[in-house]
Parts: structure tokens; C-alpha cells; sequence
């Protein structure tokens, strides 16, 4: 073997890859939630949400949020989130959404319920398996609205209880109680995170 891949053999063998996206499910949408109740947290300490195309069946403007659960999505938490995010529009206005207390973490909004009305994007958590820490989230997000004006939103959240959260649930409105009408949702774990 030439000494270059000698050497690529010591240090790739047995090696896991970090950073590699491990799919866990993929849920393909009509007028439901989105729970993803296999997370693998004892696994993962990172989590990436992949969404396309979310259409709300919501005739006024609503939000893309989410709720965490520690009992494995018999039940999802309606208090301690907290968020920060802004928004921006092709237009040149931007904008921030901001909640100290809030019943879920909004991602995006301001999507109604129209074939344009189409939001895209992805969050990561961390630390859902350490019930010694809080929960964070990080989102980036675009969209468009009724009116075909772009958006794009990017910011984070917090479940700010020390607990396990073993699933999540994606939804509309702040209550996240407004089922998607359509679209698709991915969950990964990022391997050795």
C-alpha cells in the first residue's frame, strides 16, 4: 500500500462520520400534525427538521410552530418557550417576532391558507436528551404569502425546563392547534453530536 493510503487507512478506520445526517422519519402531511415521537435522544444530541411546502387550510394569517414533549407525545407542553426571530421581505421591511412567554416556538408566519402560501425551511435542536439543560432550537425559514410576497425568517427558541424531551410536534398557530394542510417533514439526528 503507498504511504499516503496507509495513512488513510489509520485514521479513517474505524472512525465514525460526524456530522452525518441520519434519517429518522419522514412524514408526508394531509390536514394533520407533525409528531416525530422517534427521536432517539439517548442517540442524537442534535436534531435537524427538514420542512417543504406547508400549506395551512387557515383562511387569515397563521404560524408554523412547535411544542416539545417529555412523555413521548402522550401529551405537549403549552408553557416556558420562549423565541426571538426576524423577518424580512423582498420589499426591504423587516420586521422581529419576539415572546418571553409563549405557549409554543414560532418558526415562521403569515401564511395563509392559498396554493402560494408555501412555507420551506429547517430547525435544528439541541440537547433534547439531557434532562439536566434546556432545550434550544435554531430555525431559518422562507415563505410566501397569500399576495405572493416573499418572506424569509430566521431565529431561535428555547423550552426553558430542565427535562427530556423525547417528541416534538409541528403545527399551526401560536397554540399550534391548526393542522397543515399539506407538505412534508423530515427529522434527522446529526451522528456523534
Amino acid at each position: 500500500m503507498a504511504p499516503l493510503g496507509a495513512a488513510r487507512a489509520i485514521i479513517t478506520s474505524g472512525v465514525a462520520d460526524p456530522g452525518k445526517l441520519e434519517l429518522l422519519e419522514t412524514k408526508t402531511l394531509s390536514t394533520a400534525a407533525a409528531e416525530f415521537t422517534s427521536l432517539d435522544v439517548s442517540t442524537y444530541n442534535v436534531h435537524l427538521f427538514v420542512y417543504s411546502d406547508l400549506i395551512t387550510p387557515a383562511s387569515t394569517q397563521t404560524e408554523l410552530s412547535l411544542r416539545v414533549s417529555d412523555d413521548g407525545g402522550t401529551s405537549y407542553e403549552t408553557a416556558n418557550y420562549s423565541f426571538a426571530n426576524q423577518r424580512g421581505y423582498a420589499s426591504g421591511s423587516f420586521a422581529e417576532r419576539i415572546s418571553q412567554v409563549q405557549a409554543s416556538i414560532r418558526l415562521f408566519g403569515d401564511i395563509t391558507g392559498d396554493a402560494n402560501g408555501k412555507g420551506n425551511g429547517y430547525c435544528y435542536m439541541y440537547n433534547a436528551g439531557d434532562s439536566s439543560k434546556y432545550t434550544f432550537f435554531t430555525n431559518h425559514n422562507t415563505a410566501l404569502q397569500t399576495n405572493s410576497a416573499f418572506l424569509m425568517e430566521f431565529g431561535s427558541g428555547v423550552y426553558a425546563v430542565e427535562s427530556t424531551i423525547n417528541a416534538v410536534r409541528f403545527n399551526f398557530g401560536a397554540d399550534n392547534a391548526t393542522n397543515i394542510e399539506s407538505g412534508k417533514i423530515s427529522a434527522y439526528g446529526i451522528a456523534e453530536s
